[in-house]
């Protein structure tokens, strides 16, 4: 009987005038009258065995086997606590509608076994299935909802549905099974020159946001330098603003959230200057702020706050050297 130490979990009940005792047995049926009672029921609270008086011989390791069998998996203390550990804090995430920490956490479980088929029947690991599959179906909507407003539509302010996408991105990629790919939309959006820079930028938190995402310390202490990373690449935009917001969640006294170089400052104070834009041929004028250049590409604010991207190589020598001056070089 010493093999089936640790794997059951003895439970009494006193059956005279207990009203638990009343509602067991309604749930319960005894085969058989008679004592001992011995009951074995599953951790999903399917019964497996009820009968009525004592197992001889080897009845009663044989019986015990059998439960054994159809009990499903059993993890060890440190699997047990890991699972637990695990499952809290991905609900926690979905619960509150971040589904890419959701993902990142959730992830881990893999570690013992195929998300949706743990082969346990304890409570953690059917909410570890679950979990799976409701993650599954709100990044499938996310993908529909992001490929509507960027491609069905031009969005006017694209940062945060390009946000949506390379999330989803980064989510179905921790899971090979589910056999989502949107390598194709984020191409696609990246050749749309209205969503260039944004979606370097959105591919950029994305990045970062996956490892401050983390449950490993290890892991996330990198969140840092590639926060520093989007803000020192993008400076004075959208993207800059937000990521200094992460960053200060994460690592509150980051070195770039409390000093600027002077070349930042520098250019901080020459992007805000509005002034006309205009292509060589005079055909195009517009009055705008400079963002940022990237890839012959340069991203500018109109004073209405609509962001545009325009060839580099069609706007006037002028503003040519304008961008130069600014960016150091011209990609």
């Amino acid at each position: 009987m010493s093999a089936f130490a640790g794997q059951f979990v003895p439970l009494k009940i006193t059956t005279n005038n207990n009203p638990d005792w009343a509602q067991w047995s309604r749930k319960y049926p005894m085969t058989g009258n008679g004592i001992p009672q011995l009951y074995v029921v599953r951790a999903d609270g399917e019964q497996i065995y009820g009968g009525a008086g004592a197992l001889s011989g080897d009845d009663l390791p044989t019986m015990l086997l059998a439960s054994l069998k159809r009990s499903g998996r059993a993890f060890t203390n440190q699997e047990a606590e890991f699972l637990q550990r695990t499952v809290q804090a991905s609900e926690l995430a979905l619960q509150s509608g971040d589904l890419l920490k959701t993902g990142v956490v959730l992830a881990e479980i893999g570690q013992l076994g195929p998300h949706d088929n743990l082969g346990s029947f304890a409570r953690p690991a059917l909410k570890s299935k679950e979990l799976y599959l409701e993650l599954k179906k709100r990044i499938d909507s996310k993908i529909a909802a992001g490929k509507a407003e960027l491609l069905d539509t031009n969005a006017e302010k694209p940062l945060k549905p390009l946000l949506a996408v390379y999330e989803a991105e980064a989510v179905a990629k921790l899971f090979p099974k589910w056999k989502i790919t949107t390598s194709g939309l984020t191409r696609e959006l990246k050749k749309q020159p209205q969503y260039t820079l944004q979606a370097e930028q959105a591919e950029a938190i994305v990045r970062a946001r996956v490892v401050a995402a983390s449950l490993s310390p290890r892991i996330r202490n990198r969140a840092e330098s590639l926060y520093t990373s989007v803000i020192r690449r993008f400076p004075n935009t959208e993207a800059d603003a937000l990521a200094r917001g992460e960053l200060a969640a994460v690592v509150p006294n980051a070195k770039i959230l409390s000093m600027q170089s002077e070349d930042m400052k520098q250019s901080t104070k020459k992007s805000l200057t509005f002034r006309t834009w205009a292509t060589q041929n005079g055909d195009f004028k517009t009055r705008a702020k400079y963002l940022h250049q990237k890839a012959g590409k340069v991203q500018l604010m109109r004073e209405d706050g609509k962001t545009i991207v325009v060839d580099v190589a069609i706007l006037s020598s002028d503003d040519q050297k304008y961008i130069s001056e600014r960016s150091g070089k011209i990609d």
